[in-house]
């Protein structure tokens, strides 16, 4: 049975047509495996590699409905790390029995890096780059999933009350230094927007940055809102450049 399949097995066993953080996981999986799929395609990867690399695609995330049936919440930090759990899940429920031990290896790996600030050291270098790619196709979609989702399944926070937010002085110089914020360093619902547009400096693929330039959804979120403090509305000018600065400099295809 194809993993798609089996993985859309599983989600049936949890409530989607009433929650819809539930149904968000399952679009965002689904839209995950298109990202991979345009990814490997583009890398011209083995067969054997597009192959597991679609397989992370599909289970990456699929710890995420048992932590929302259990804390009802995507904050790892305020329940279970969820790629953790995601692991625990594919053995228990022996989803990846068909495959050999190194491929099972490989995947647990790599889901299980796939939310970390950075990847493990020390991975042989196809667990590497499956690692490089899941990482990369996940964040392409949470773009989608931040411009198009409701905001409060996924932020916890309203339009409105995020337009009355600032942009902390440590995340502004984050963006500015072309570094990931972490987790610990957000203050406002408004950095959380910001972490995520710094996800760019962590994307690994030419391939991806013109995914991301092309699709714009990083900056809708943005669009959105008319921020109310001064200094906030010129920062959240200065960072929209500054990433589209970065990522132009990395793409071919988009001037």
């Amino acid at each position: 049975m194809d993993a798609m399949q089996v993985f859309m097995e599983y989600a049936s066993r949890f409530d989607s047509t009433h929650n819809g953080k539930m149904k968000l996981k399952i679009v965002h999986t689904q839209e995950v495996t298109k990202v991979m799929e345009r990814l490997t395609q583009a890398l011209r990867l083995s067969k054997e590699m597009c192959r597991l690399a679609y397989i992370c695609a599909v289970y990456h995330d699929i710890g995420r409905f048992e932590q929302l049936k259990r804390y009802d919440t995507f904050w790892d930090h305020q329940s279970i790390d969820h790629a953790e759990l995601s692991c625990e899940i594919l053995q228990e429920e022996q989803l990846l029995a068909e495959l050999s031990e190194r491929e099972r290896r490989m995947i647990l790996t790599a889901i299980r890096n796939h939310n970390k600030f950075s990847i493990e050291t020390g991975l042989d270098e196809e667990t590497m780059l499956l690692c490089k790619l899941i990482r990369d196709a996940d964040k392409c979609d949470i773009f989608r999933v931040f411009a198009f989702e409701d905001m409060v399944n996924t932020m916890s926070e309203t339009l409105e009350q995020v337009a009355q937010e600032t942009v902390t002085d440590i995340v502004y110089e984050c963006v500015l230094a072309h570094c990931c914020v972490r987790r610990e360093d957000r203050r406002t619902g408004l950095d959380v927007w910001v972490s995520f547009l710094t996800f760019v400096y962590d994307i690994y693929f030419d391939e991806s940055i013109d995914w991301i330039l092309e699709s714009g959804y990083y900056k809708i979120p943005f669009d959105q809102v008319t921020f109310t403090d001064p200094q906030t509305v010129e920062r959240v000018k200065v960072i929209i450049a500054e990433v589209e600065e970065y990522m132009r400099s990395r793409t071919s295809k988009i001037k």
